[in-house]
């Protein structure tokens, strides 16, 4: 059950924006982003802050005092459920037309909050993706932690030269605004889903017809504490299990299908990927020696090596997912074709996949469509 605590004298008025982050085990992290938010441009009186504290060992409560912060601030304890339940409760408890989703692990610029609110002046519906920055101490981290950032840049580059499309796959609820009657008519995050539920709330936000938008100025910076390759390694594989469910649900979006990554992938990588698809146990054993290797080569100074080893074993675990959730082999066939029949009538093209390709894959199919149904 859910238990408010406190808010600040500045909370008999309803904010404009509440910010809404849920915490787990890093308290440390979370005073941190509260002093960060003291220190907004905006004026205290126009935004709230929802905690909600997912079952943390430490609770919140005894060591976060409403009345110690400038702006209106409730705490709210639950057992444990997870980050995307605990985001939920709190935006229920919201009380601001303007949502801001962070994570407990960034830190914010002074105009953080102004930069998002500014996307939000027209009062049309949108829905603001802000940049994830590195840690300054990104060379000391990990290298699945150096390989997402680098991910980050490269996205950031390609949005700004036109050659990425922002739609509703990119938003992550580490940074991410969107008024609140927006989210909950699509129904809020899917509590069904452990990981990539805030990629099916950008994609159910897209379908709606809400403006999307990629903002590096709306940037924080990620100070992420993961350090276990096998956690990374366990994500990765669910987002390959779990996003083909949420593809069914947008059955005509191209560029919500999983199979996108495999048309993104050189083809090398493609075909190094193809032991994850044909024998997930197979694969799951290349991408340990592949993961190893990198870790090895990195320590001797290659980083540019490792970190296209870790794409790779990025791309073993995925498809590794996609193929446990599939059941077999057929299956991810009749997916691939699938999804190359959905690329052919796109309303944008699909990176990646060959227009020729796409089309010759839905006329052929179409033919043998046809002619089952004329043997009936």
């Amino acid at each position: 059950m859910l238990a408010p605590h406190g808010t600040s004298q500045t909370a008999a008025k309803a904010p404009k924006v509440s910010v809404v982050l849920a915490t787990y085990n890093r308290l440390p992290s979370l005073l941190r982003l509260l002093g960060c938010l003291s220190q907004q441009t905006v004026e205290p009186d126009t935004f709230e802050v929802v905690v909600v504290d997912d079952g943390s060992a430490i609770a919140v409560r005894g060591h976060v005092e409403a009345g110690a912060y400038p702006f209106a601030l409730m705490v709210i304890e639950q057992p444990n459920a997870g980050p995307s339940a605990a985001r939920h409760a709190g935006v229920l408890r919201a009380r601001g037309e303007i949502l801001v989703l962070v994570d407990d692990d960034m830190q914010l610029p002074p105009r953080f909050l102004e930069t998002h609110l500014a996307y939000h002046a027209s009062g049309r519906p949108t829905a603001v993706f802000g940049r994830y920055q590195s840690d300054p101490k990104i060379g000391e981290k990990s290298i699945f932690e150096r390989y997402h950032g680098i991910k980050w840049d490269n996205l950031s580059r390609d949005v700004a030269r036109g050659l990425v499309v922002v739609d509703g796959t990119l938003l992550a609820t580490g940074n991410a605004s969107m008024r609140r009657e927006d989210y909950l008519r699509v129904g809020g995050l899917d509590l069904s889903l452990p990981r990539a539920e805030d990629m099916a709330l950008g994609l159910d936000l897209e379908e709606l017809g809400v403006d999307l938008v990629f903002s590096d100025s709306a940037a924080s910076v990620h100070l992420s504490d993961h350090s276990l390759p096998e956690k990374w390694r366990g994500r990765i594989y669910l987002h390959g299990r779990l996003e083909p469910r949420i593809a069914r649900k947008h059955p005509t979006m191209a560029h919500a299908d999983p199979w996108r990554f495999a048309f993104s992938l050189p083809l090398v990588g493609r075909l190094l990927c193809l032991p994850s698809i044909v024998s997930p146990p197979v694969g799951e054993k290349l991408a340990t020696a592949v993961y190893a290797a990198a870790e090895r080569v990195d320590a001797l100074g290659f980083e540019r090596v490792a970190m296209k080893a870790t794409g790779l074993v990025f791309g073993m675990e995925y498809f590794r997912g996609m193929r446990d959730e599939a059941g077999s082999l057929r299956a991810m066939a009749a997916g691939c074709v699938n999804f190359l029949r959905k690329a052919a009538v796109a309303d944008r093209p699909v990176r990646g996949v060959p227009p020729w390709l796409a089309r010759s894959v839905r006329a052929m199919t179409g033919r043998i469509s046809e002619s089952a149904d004329s043997r009936s």
